[in-house]
């Protein structure tokens, strides 16, 4: 999901704000002599593994890529382990939440996506979004997402 911030806790929580938009406006300076500043949004998932699997590692790569599937803009390779609290249910798959905070600057407006990968799962998780340039001039009325 993406958000304006989100983090984790240790008890299994993930709290997010400003969650689930689809749509992300960057400012971009008027002149060539001013520097944009960049954005700044987080990234939250909850990657399942199965009960058999705990407390071994598994990788994750988290990617923005554009989506035209050219090479990403910004790359995140973490490792996870998900335990066995005592009151998990043998059997029900165990949760590992990730709060990924994200500062960029993209080289454009357009569409790019999220791509969540884990090791071991069958298929990448995409989540799509459009980058809309906004004028420095316009940015305070810019209204967000």
């Amino acid at each position: 999901m993406l958000c304006d911030s989100a983090q984790t806790t240790q008890d299994g929580k993930i709290y997010i704000l400003g969650g689930g938009w689809s749509q992300i406006a960057q400012i971009v300076p008027v002149s060539d002599a001013d520097e944009a500043p960049p954005t700044v949004f987080a990234i939250a998932a909850s990657f399942l593994i199965d009960w058999n699997d705990a407390n071994r590692p598994f990788a994750i790569r988290v990617a923005i890529e554009p989506q035209d599937e050219l090479p990403p803009i910004y790359e995140a390779h973490a490792q996870v382990t998900a335990g066995r609290s005592p009151q998990a249910i043998p059997g029900d798959p165990l949760r590992v939440l990730i709060a990924l905070p994200v500062v960029i600057r993209f080289p454009s407006g357009g569409g790019f996506c999220v791509r969540a990968h884990m090791d071991g799962a069958p298929q990448d998780v995409l989540v799509r979004f459009q980058v809309v340039e906004v004028p420095a001039l316009a940015a305070p009325n810019a209204g967000g997402r």
